[in-house]
């Protein structure tokens, strides 16, 4: 099994990969921030079992911060999850975790990646929250692109455009609502 599992690694991260990839299409079309977080948790272990299996270890310790902040935001709206030392605190524990697991310069990309998300992620605005999620898929498309991660390139391509269907397709929505509004009855 351990042959198998050798032998095959590259795909077997790729399809894990692909599998996040798949939940966060999904994720942005919703409206619910607290429905895009519990999605995001999945995708978040979904990539961490991808960049180990890739042998990533800042990605997967990134990953494994996101998916934590994503459960503690999924709380936001009980008034001690409220803090604003909440996303600080996860911003010194992205840095503390990059440190610890420091690779090579290129671990700055998902750091800087963590450090968007934190924020982004904040927001209550789902439409500010997709806005600050350009400059993380920016981010981790690079160091997917440096470190093989093929499922991640496609990931952050799909995100991208995700998120240009949603901003269009809702564009669109306020701009009708707006046109019947001045429509005289």
């Amino acid at each position: 099994m351990a042959a198998f599992f050798t032998a095959h690694s590259f795909v077997i991260a790729q399809v894990l990969g692909f599998c996040a990839m798949f939940t966060v299409m999904l994720t942005y079309q919703f409206k619910k921030q607290r429905t895009i977080l519990l999605l995001l948790v999945v995708c978040s272990l979904l990539w961490c079992c991808h960049f180990a299996v890739l042998g990533k270890p800042t990605a997967v310790a990134l990953n494994a911060v996101n998916l934590i902040r994503c459960v503690v935001y999924s709380f936001k709206s009980d008034t001690k999850w409220n803090s604003k030392w909440i996303p600080i605190t996860f911003i010194v524990i992205s840095v503390i975790s990059t440190v610890v697991t420091w690779e090579n310069l290129w671990s700055v990309l998902p750091l800087v990646g963590g450090v968007f998300t934190t924020i982004a992620n904040w927001q209550s605005d789902t439409k500010r929250l997709k806005l600050l999620t350009l400059p993380v898929s920016a981010s981790w498309f690079t160091y997917n692109l440096i470190n093989s991660s093929y499922a991640g390139v496609a990931n952050e391509t799909i995100v991208v455009c995700s998120i240009l269907v949603y901003l269009i397709r809702t564009r669109k929505e306020s701009g009708e609502t707006s046109c019947q509004e001045n429509t005289p009855a």
